[in-house]
């Protein structure tokens, strides 16, 4: 059979892939074996990528008589490099040395010469290969299956970037109408009053905003910092000076995270903040994305993307099976999920009706995607672009039945750095494929090469004690080196649900004119009226009403505890000052009964409807604790109601005269 790579193969044995001429002698001369299909199709795979002019091709086959001083057989056993000058080499010193010169890579090479254990690992490897070309040529189809087609990345990373702006956009936009109200000088929690506890205690806390500390004009400062960080998302989209907008984006909204306490400290801000920190390091440094002079991307920062795909997926499992909770163990985890995430919507009540065969089935999946899966990408084209297949599809299921703003959307743009060129061509018509720019450019400069080489090392220097004490299911404080770089949020542990919660405590806050007729606030998005379908909420992230789902298993915690009137009291007590202290009890719920009782404009535009006006305020408030759970479909069908509640504490009335 024909390779079916080059003209002259004509459906029989391949006759090369030089033309019918004489064997140049000027080039360098690759020969190998003509009739061997593994060998064609991975030469033209370096074929594809050669620099024209700097190799020339030919099988042994037409080439051996001319080269009388090597045997025909050793032209039969080994791929042979044949220089102008007459020496030559072979087996894996050939094929090294052709990815030195076909511009792909050059350490391979470097490391064949110069360390002997890789040398003796790598000519075993090739006499293994070469002896077995059949099974390998299989083994090859199953990994790559065009493997003739080069793994390149160029398209790959313009989708990344772009899309990873658009993420950054998401952030910025939806943190941009909450921002007054929660970290504004008449906030929830004031960047400034954050900045100066971290300042008393000495606390290291990377911001911009420490420019306006502390006498400065936070407000001013946090409005240009929102538009500097927004303009440079609209940028990265755009594909406009990528590596620079990249840097600004990432380092505003760094400055919101450290400077936003409860409100910024989710695992999908680190995610983030993660993936912002490496994507300036792959980005070109080119005025345009797709600019004729950028540069090829760096596998190496590829990979490091791999490595964080890799650890967030798999100890997104690993910290549910560790904790030893039990509703894992059984697999029933998912029958309580539905209903008592942050933020579920209305699907997630049509999914928890499904029976419980199903949610076990479900639950055994997820632990296959998160903790299996994911090392796939380890492995080559075709396994990656299963990883990808199966991360998506779980990551779009959570999407469907919750609301966690634009993290499963962040991650599914993490996701696309698993598949090549050739695999995202396919979203491209085929009259117009050939306009889509792919390929392998210049490498990128030794000094842009050094850069990744040390981010790569800083980073892994971080991850992998993370990693490993993750693994032992220790919170081990970080050592000096992690404790420095801490703050830059550049590396973080992940893992959501370590336990699942089997109750749904839920805070309703309600005003009085009299004390007697109470009203209660309503927020956008967390359960409250019973008859309401929970809403959709992504990609925007309503801090506060998560918030409020915290705030609820602590303040459950403490009424199961015994200590909940005497929290209470502190709270009636708190709120009339003006230092409520969030920092260390994580608790906002004192602030925010504060802020309703002044009808703060800031915060009531956090909430859905106010039952009041700055004109008519409460004159009192309470808030009341209830244990939530989705109505059964019988009880559903009855009442039209979503949900259904259990009493389960009230407050007493904090009045208007202890503001």
């Amino acid at each position: 059979m024909g390779c079916g790579t080059c003209k002259s193969c004509d459906g029989g044995p391949c006759q090369g892939l030089l033309p019918e001429a004489e064997l140049p002698t000027n080039l360098p001369l690759v020969v190998y074996d003509g009739d061997c299909s593994f060998c064609r199709r991975w030469l033209k795979r370096y074929e594809s990528i050669c620099p024209p002019g700097r190799l020339a091709w030919s099988p042994y086959q037409k080439a051996a008589g001319t080269f009388p001083g090597i045997p025909e057989a050793e032209f039969k056993k080994a791929i042979h490099l044949i220089h102008p000058d007459g020496h030559h080499t072979r087996g894996a010193q050939a094929v090294f040395e052709l990815m030195k010169m076909v511009d792909l890579r050059i350490w391979p090479l470097l490391l064949y010469r110069y360390l002997l254990p890789f040398r003796w690992i790598c000519d075993v490897q090739y006499s293994l290969v070469a002896n077995h070309r059949t099974g390998a040529n299989r083994l090859a189809r199953l990994g790559w299956v065009a493997i003739e087609v080069p793994s390149t990345t160029l398209l790959t990373r313009r989708i990344f970037m772009r899309l990873l702006g658009v993420i950054f956009l998401l952030a910025f936009l939806s943190f941009g109408w909450q921002m007054d109200g929660l970290i504004g000088s008449n906030g929830l929690q004031p960047a400034d009053e954050l900045l100066a506890w971290l300042d008393a205690r000495g606390v290291s806390s990377p911001s911009l905003l420490w420019l306006s500390y502390p006498d400065g004009n936070m407000p001013a400062l946090t409005t240009v910092l929102w538009w500097t960080g927004t303009i440079a998302s609209v940028l990265v989209v755009l594909g406009l000076l990528p590596m620079l907008t990249l840097a600004v984006a990432w380092a505003t909204y760094l400055s919101f995270v450290n400077s936003g306490g409860l409100f910024m400290s989710y695992q999908w801000d680190m995610l983030l903040l993660e993936i912002g920190f490496l994507s300036i390091f792959w980005a070109p440094f080119s005025w345009t994305l797709n600019g004729k002079s950028v540069r090829r991307p760096s596998t190496l920062i590829r990979w490091m993307f791999l490595w964080l795909l890799l650890r967030f997926m798999f100890f997104s499992g690993w910290v549910k099976l560790a904790s030893g909770d039990p509703t894992w163990a059984d697999l029933t985890a998912l029958d309580y999920h539905y209903w008592t995430q942050p933020l579920p919507w209305w699907p997630a009540w049509y999914a928890w009706q499904l029976p419980l065969w199903w949610q076990k089935f479900s639950c055994i999946m997820m632990f296959v995607i998160e903790m299996g899966i994911p090392f796939l990408l380890l492995f080559p084209r075709v396994p990656r672009l299963i990883a990808f297949v199966a991360l998506a599809i779980l990551q779009i299921g959570i999407l469907l039945t919750g609301n966690y703003g634009f993290f499963n959307l962040l991650t599914l743009v993490l996701c696309v750095v698993a598949l090549d060129d050739s695999q995202l061509l396919l979203l491209w018509p085929k009259r117009v494929r050939g306009l889509v720019r792919v390929g392998l450019p210049r490498r990128e400069t030794i000094g842009r090469r050094g850069l990744n080489l040390i981010v790569v090392a800083l980073l892994l220097s971080l991850s992998v004690p993370i990693s490993i004490s993750q693994l032992r299911s220790k919170n081990e404080p970080p050592d000096a080196w992690s404790a420095i770089w801490g703050p830059y949020r550049i590396v973080n542990s992940y893992g959501l649900f370590r336990v699942m919660t089997k109750t749904r405590p839920e805070i309703v806050i309600e005003g009085s004119l009299d004390g007697m007729s109470w009203s209660p606030f309503e927020f956008h998005w967390k359960p409250g009226p019973l008859d309401e379908a929970p809403g959709l909420s992504q990609p925007d992230m309503p801090r506060l009403d998560w918030q409020m789902w915290f705030d609820a298993l602590k303040l459950e915690y403490v009424h199961e505890s015994g200590s909940i009137d005497r929290l209470a009291s502190n709270f009636s007590s708190a709120v009339g000052k003006p230092d409520v202290e969030v920092f260390t009890t994580g608790l906002v719920t004192p602030r925010l009964c504060k802020a309703l009782l002044k009808q703060n404009p800031h915060v009531l535009k956090l909430l859905k409807s106010s039952p009041f006006t700055p004109e008519t305020p409460p004159r009192m408030i309470r808030w009341t604790m209830y244990r939530y759970r989705f109505a059964t479909s019988d009880e559903h069908a009855q009442s039209g109601n979503w949900w259904t509640r259990d009493w389960l504490y009230t407050s007493p009335s904090i009045t208007a005269s202890r503001r």
